[in-house]
């Protein structure tokens, strides 16, 4: 009687533990698809998000065109895309003026002499001087300055700014002397016009009709002796047939000069100076701005 209740209880073992396996087995199914169901829904919605956002943008690019978003557009794409598209669109002009105004800020302040010059309207110093004949007291000083270079010891005296074509800005001139209103690099030129109108006889006879002729441009500083910035030298041969001996000399260059100081010019022969307005000049303009 013990052996048929042994064969009884092997059957419900088995029974029991192919259950549990099926439970295990199902189990284990429904995860597995549930989560594959999750991982295609995010999948799905990730896509439906991108052709949102590319549907945003394009209403975006429709709003570049229209001031006003017509009614269709809102239909279609829906009030939070269009309020996206808004706060876009008013992003990016924000942006856009503040590089503006920044840019333009920038140039303003990088060139404030330039603009300041422009604004006030006052011009840098300049002179353009010519000589002209003061009659008996002569253009030119028949008297050596001594602290002069002995080649060209006589000052021109009678510059002015009265011909056609001269001026005077922002700069004085007394006795020949052009005074210097500020610091800065100065351009110097000067051309003098030599005349002799006659020659000697005794000179045609001994073969010497040539002439030396000096220019210098001097600045006349704090210091006791000028100073010498340019000096121009000719020698001329005429023929005897020659009615005029004539020569001119010019010169110029950029100095850097301090307020005060003033610029003349000096010869060697002070009776061939002559006076004409497009022959012999002098003058100064302010380089730097």
């Amino acid at each position: 009687m013990v052996q048929p209740k042994n064969r009884l209880e092997v059957p419900s073992k088995m029974w029991v533990t192919t259950v549990v396996v099926i439970v295990i087995v199902l189990q284990v199914a429904s995860t597995t698809g549930l989560f594959i169901y999750l991982n295609m829904s995010v999948a799905q919605a990730r896509t439906q998000g991108m052709v949102e956002e590319l549907r945003c943008l394009g209403l975006l690019n429709a709003m570049e065109k229209e001031q006003d978003v017509p009614d269709d557009l809102v239909q279609l794409f829906g009030e939070p895309c269009i309020k996206l598209a808004e706060g876009l669109k008013a992003y990016i002009s924000k942006v856009t003026e503040n590089i503006i105004s920044k840019h333009t800020f920038e140039e303003r302040v990088s060139f404030p002499p330039r603009t300041k010059l422009l604004t006030t309207g006052s011009p840098r110093p300049s002179a353009h001087l010519t000589l002209r004949d003061s009659g008996l007291q002569g253009t030119t000083s028949l008297t050596p300055q001594m602290d002069l270079h002995q080649s060209c010891r006589h000052p021109v005296r009678s510059w002015g700014n009265q011909s056609f074509g001269s001026h005077l800005h922002n700069m004085t001139v007394s006795n020949g002397r052009l005074r210097v209103p500020r610091a800065g690099r100065y351009y110097l030129y000067a051309q003098v016009y030599f005349r002799y109108l006659t020659l000697s006889v005794d000179d045609y006879h001994s073969g010497s009709v040539s002439h030396q002729v000096v220019q210098c441009v001097y600045k006349k500083t704090a210091y006791a002796r000028p100073i010498q910035l340019l000096k121009g030298v000719g020698t001329k041969c005429w023929s005897p047939d020659s009615e005029n001996a004539l020569h001119s000399i010019y010169q110029g260059g950029l100095f850097e000069l301090r307020a005060g100081d003033e610029i003349f010019i000096s010869v060697s022969s002070p009776t061939a100076v002559y006076a004409e307005d497009s022959s012999s000049y002098f003058g100064a303009f302010l380089f730097d701005l």
